[in-house]
């Protein structure tokens, strides 16, 4: 196997897992999921009272497929306050203080609720502590709230084997950009080939981690089918746990 000083790891879906069930339902337009918006219609109806509660989610629905959209032009990060802000300017709100502070108050209210739907399990950072003493080892995310993030990884005990946690949200650019990747192996003091990047995402973290040059462990749980154009990773693994193998031989 290849020799590696340090180690890179994506955040959601790899090291911290998902845990949707755990978000409030939500019942609209004769469907029930589990969404933030389950506890969020209680304060959206409280403190934007100047179009109804289905105006601001179908304006909120408009500003994601127009952030999305940016995002994936530009691959340059767009804060959640920045997207609860164009959702009301969409809803017909002017821009003002006020209306900031109503953003701002619904972006940490579903920060709130998303951190609690997710979790790093104690087998991950069990992992975590294992590599610590043979790799550097940092993190790379995509999030549009780096405040959420590390407070996850404070909480679930992660935090203390990451150095450096480079979060989109306060860099600027996100994956697959090669600029945070190679910024990100700066920090570390290694080059690209000597790195191995672990993470989720097909067009974030296999496309960005190649584009940078970087070796990537692809975390595919369910299987799931590379695109045909799609360069291979160089590993498959389940979960990060599965690495062990790979990156504890003796």
């Amino acid at each position: 196997m290849k020799k590696y000083r340090a180690v890179i790891f994506d955040l959601f879906s790899t090291v911290a897992i998902w845990q949707p069930d755990r978000l409030p339902l939500f019942e609209w337009r004769g469907k029930t999921s589990h969404s933030t918006m389950g506890v969020l219609r209680e304060t959206i109806e409280e403190i934007v009272t100047d179009v109804s509660f289905a105006t601001f989610v179908d304006s909120l629905d408009e500003a994601n497929e127009q952030l999305a959209a940016r995002r994936a032009e530009y691959m340059l990060e767009i804060t959640s306050h920045e997207r609860f802000l164009l959702a009301l300017d969409i809803a017909g709100y002017a821009q003002s203080t006020a209306t900031s502070e109503v953003a701002q108050a619904l972006s940490l209210q579903h920060m709130e609720l998303l951190a609690a739907a997710v979790e790093i399990p104690s087998a991950h950072v069990e992992l975590l502590s294992e590599l610590r003493g043979k790799y550097k080892i940092g993190l790379l995310s995509n999030f549009d709230h780096g405040v959420t993030a590390r407070r996850i990884l404070e909480r679930d005990g992660a935090a203390r084997y990451f150095d450096p946690i480079v979060i989109s949200d306060e860099h600027g650019w996100r994956k697959p950009h090669p600029k945070i990747f190679l910024d990100t192996l700066s920090v570390l003091g290694v080059n690209a080939g000597e790195a191995l990047y672990v993470g989720d995402s097909v067009g974030d973290d296999i496309v960005g981690a190649k584009g940078a040059g970087i070796d990537i462990a692809w975390v595919n749980p369910r299987d799931m089918a590379l695109p045909d154009e799609c360069e291979a990773p160089d590993y498959v693994v389940k979960s990060i746990p599965d690495l062990a193998p790979i990156l504890l031989q003796t």
